[in-house]
């Protein structure tokens, strides 16, 4: 089946490592240009070459995404330098844990900005571009499990996810006219740098080893499955392909049954 990425635009954020670096390389490998987002230019250095060795076009859009001004100028950056723009995957996110009532005000408003507000500031400024070349487009979030369950001290991480999907579903209602197709990607534990920190915070706190707290807590899902980023790329590409084109709305799972077992 034809995946339809030859010549899009594309915009990842987050993309130094992890998930985001996975969607950016499969973009590339299909044929799209891709703008690489990280903090500064150093940090999407190793995902730039990547991408070049495997014979795909791609450059650096770095921006603090705790600034909107940065924000702003990031995505208009990108837009120039691509010509336009076709796909955005929002998936910049940070994750901490903490009950409420220990929680300082910076945590919250920390996670609340990168996580939700940044989405919001980077559709506001590539959508305009997106409606008015006529020819449809996407947006693409990376929300979470987290974003369909309560889990007590990820209250700040899950409000923000819970916040995204529900900003995706109305997302989709206002720019379903424009055949801009809008959905998020819900990822259970996935193996990157960011589960690799947070669980050495948990076996920390739990004072076990952390060997045995990453194992046990990466497997609890149904296929006891340790999920590589590649698995939220492979959907990243279909979302954003010609298979998603009747896609829009949803907020997917890709979590090894995590979400129901």
């Amino acid at each position: 089946m034809r995946v339809g990425l030859e010549g899009k635009r594309t915009l990842v954020t987050g993309a130094a490592s992890g998930i985001g670096r996975a969607i950016a390389e499969a973009y590339a490998a299909e044929g799209a240009t891709v703008a690489v987002h990280a903090r500064s230019e150093e940090r999407a250095a190793e995902t730039l070459e990547a991408i070049a060795a495997a014979g795909g076009k791609a450059f650096s859009a770095p921006a603090d995404l705790t600034e909107a001004a940065a924000i702003e100028a990031m995505c208009r950056t990108a837009i120039e330098r691509l010509g336009g723009i076709d796909v955005v995957v929002n998936n910049a996110g940070v994750a901490d844990y903490k009950k409420v009532v220990d929680m300082d005000e910076s945590m919250w408003d920390w996670i609340m900005g990168v996580n939700l507000k940044a989405p919001f500031l980077i559709s506001k400024h590539t959508l305009p571009t997106m409606i008015e070349q006529g020819a449809g487009g996407v947006q693409l979030f990376n929300a979470s499990t987290n974003a369909k369950t309560a889990d007590a001290e990820w209250t700040a991480y899950n409000a923000t996810k819970h916040g995204l999907v529900g900003f995706v579903r109305c997302l989709a209602a206002e720019v379903g006219e424009h055949n801009i197709r809008v959905n998020a990607i819900c990822p259970g534990w996935i193996d990157t740098k960011m589960a690799v920190e947070l669980h050495e915070d948990m076996a920390r706190d739990l004072d076990e080893p952390y060997a045995k707290v990453f194992d046990e807590s990466m497997r609890t899902n149904m296929l006891s499955a340790i999920i590589p980023p590649t698995a939220i790329a492979e959907m990243a590409v279909y979302l954003a392909g010609e298979p998603g084109r009747y896609v829009t709305g949803q907020a997917i799972n890709v979590c090894a049954g995590l979400s129901v077992h």
